[in-house]
């Protein structure tokens, strides 16, 4: 969010909006958020207690103070001040992180793992060193065609556990289950071996058959002519020959066997060549599914940033595989760990080079690049530990600056940009300054506005400039004193005094909490006072708490945790209108639930604690997650069992 300091001034020094304050003004000037009507103002008469000890009413001028300062705002919940304080939280949020750099746009995660890596300490040269040489061992083994031996030494790169984590020796295991892939290719070649003799056999067999058979057939045939031209008898009435016994020449059953063993063989021949086809088929997957699992183990590689173990891991593919080339996307990932490993190699050089000018701001983003880019590049995870609580410190630096420029505590920035100045020389502060001292000019003028229209009897216009000097800087020193100035001259002090003693008195909290901006002043060094404010502020912030987890799970359609969750917040404000309103609304939604527990208190109370236990169990089978029939079916459980013992 880029907003110059020049144009920020020159919208202040015109009147326009104020910086932080802009919106909750619009806010409470909208018709959506409709204020409620002032109590009616009592007869004119002196300050003095009524007889129920209620104190006076306050003068016309003082109502009319009071009537905006409480009433004329957005109410909790509404649209409006919903609207408003998003935007302007969205609003100061941006400007904080634009003051500081890219840093307030950081991803919470990528934030967390990096301040993580920033506080480990290096690994040491030695190891890297070591790592390094046999890493080049192992790669010229690949090299010269002595893979066995490289893929044993992958066992030592294993043994550098903070640099290799272990995957060498993972790798090691994928290449040895190839190899045993290979073994199974081996049984089978050798089983089509067996079956290519047994085709050799049966067509040998099949060739002396069928000589055989030829031989048999035409001797057959020539024995056949020569009976029936022996035998053969005038021919009978019909014209048909006849023979001497009156039957037709029978085969030869040795001829008949001697085809039937014959077609036996050439279907034992074509059994055998289906199965050496299948075998084949078989070897083909085996290979084609080592080659895609090993492959999608180093995609798996590349994808979690191993890149060295990338580049290592393809070169056994060439080997292993006996392949010339990596396929399409195995190059891509090659080339893309090579020139990742020269660009990380290049990031740390120049945070070296940044650090030793004490160029941290340039340095640090150098770095952030590198870490980002492979965390566990060995040129990463040497860089020594007092380079990188430099940037630890300035980053830290950068986060207590964008913290106070975000809640407007502007105490300490001087000092914190005067530091940060010093350690980083290339950080420019100007921005920094530019969004505090406008943040305080538009304070100071709207102290000056709400001075003016309060002489002028403007009370309206004089509260809504001084609230919007209190949003945009609580830390200005002169909010005090003007905010003294003001409220003895209205006699509000005393007022909000008083009824702050009676909201105390009431354990009207949330009240307590809307006014809080108008108590916070007139209460200020008063000691007791102020632990009462903070005591109320804190039961509404638990009580926002609880209805905001209810509101969730009504959301995520949990209506009974819902209604849990404010009956059991209730018991800390139980007359919160809030609350009870809440809790009444979910009490319908959740009405068997609700009847079961309401059932089971009572019967608690008279004492039938059978009938409770039975009713708490009842509402646990409807919601098992019920914090008050589980604290219940213990405590009673408990109670009924100490009383039979």
């Amino acid at each position: 969010m880029q907003i110059p300091a020049k144009k920020i001034s020159t919208a202040l020094l015109c009147g326009l909006t104020a910086l932080f304050g802009q919106i909750t003004a619009h806010a409470q000037n909208s018709p959506s958020a409709p204020a409620p009507a002032a109590p009616p103002a009592a007869p004119a008469q002196p300050a003095a207690a009524s007889p129920t000890g209620a104190p006076a009413a306050p003068t016309s001028d003082t109502a009319s103070s009071l009537d905006y300062l409480y009433n004329h705002k957005p109410a909790d919940g509404s649209a409006a001040k919903e609207a408003a304080d998003q935007n302007q939280r969205a609003e100061t949020k941006g400007i904080a992180a634009d003051a500081v750099g890219n840093q307030g746009d950081e991803d919470p995660k990528f934030k967390a793992e990096f301040d993580r890596y920033l506080g480990m300490p290096e690994v040491s040269k030695a190891d890297l060193d070591a790592y390094q040489a046999e890493f080049k061992n192992i790669s010229d083994l690949l090299d010269a065609g002595k893979t066995v031996d490289a893929w044993k030494g992958l066992s030592i790169l294993a043994q550098y556990q903070t640099i290799d984590a272990g995957i060498s020796k993972e790798l090691a295991n994928r290449i040895g289950a190839v190899w045993m892939t290979g073994k199974t290719s081996l049984r089978l070649d050798q089983l089509s071996d067996e079956l290519k003799e047994d085709i050799k056999r049966s067509s040998w067999n099949a060739d002396l058959m069928s000589v055989k058979i030829r031989e048999n057939d035409m001797d057959f045939q020539s024995r056949k002519v020569g009976r029936t031209r022996g035998r053969q008898q005038p021919a009978q009435p019909g014209g048909q020959p006849n023979t001497t016994d009156g039957m037709a020449p029978l085969p030869d059953t040795g001829q008949i066997q001697g085809k039937l063993q014959l077609t036996e063989e050439y279907v034992t021949a074509m059994e055998a060549k289906a199965k050496i086809k299948v075998n084949e088929l078989k070897q083909q997957k085996i290979f084609d599914d080592a080659k895609k699992d090993y492959a999608t183990y180093i995609t798996t590689l590349f994808a979690s940033g191993r890149f060295t173990h990338v580049v290592l891991a393809a070169s056994f593919y060439q080997k292993v595989f006996d392949e010339g080339e990596y396929p399409a996307d195995m190059g891509n990932q090659v080339n893309q760990a090579l020139e990742t490993a020269r660009d990380v190699s290049s990031a740390v050089d120049v945070f070296r080079y940044k650090a030793d000018r004490k160029e941290l701001e340039g340095a640090t983003a150098s770095l952030k690049e590198a870490f980002a880019k492979s965390e566990l590049n060995p040129a990463v995870l040497g860089l020594e530990r007092p380079l990188k609580e430099k940037v630890a410190e300035y980053r830290e630096n950068l986060s207590k600056l964008q913290n106070l420029i975000e809640s407007r505590d502007f105490s300490g920035v001087d000092t914190l940009l005067a530091n940060l100045n010093n350690s980083a020389t290339d950080f420019d502060s100007s921005k920094a300054k530019a969004i505090v001292n406008s943040v305080k000019l538009d304070s100071q003028l709207r102290l000056g506005q709400a001075k003016l229209a309060a002489q002028q009897g403007d009370q309206k216009t004089a509260m809504e400039d001084f609230q919007s000097a209190a949003e945009a800087w609580p830390g200005n020193p002169d909010l005090q004193d003007k905010a003294t100035i003001f409220f003895n001259t209205q006699d509000v002090k005393t007022q909000s005094t008083t009824e702050f003693d009676r909201l105390v008195q009431e354990q009207n909290y949330r009240e307590i909490f809307d006014k809080q901006l108008a108590f916070a002043p007139a209460i200020h060094g008063d000691p007791k006072r102020e632990d009462q404010l903070k005591d109320a502020l804190l039961k509404i912030k638990d009580a926002e708490v609880a209805v905001e987890k209810a509101n969730t799970l009504m959301m995520n359609g949990d209506s009974f945790g819902a209604w849990e969750t404010i009956e059991l917040e209730s018991k800390e404000l139980p007359d919160d209108k809030k609350i009870n309103k809440m809790l009444a609304d979910l009490s319908g939604r959740s009405a068997e639930f609700v009847s079961a527990i309401n059932k089971a208190r009572d019967a608690e109370g008279r004492n039938e604690l059978g009938f409770s236990l039975t009713w708490y169990v009842n509402a646990q089978r409807q919601y098992p997650a019920s914090q008050i029939a589980n604290e219940a079916i213990d405590r009673l459980s408990k109670k009924m069992l100490s009383s039979k013992s």
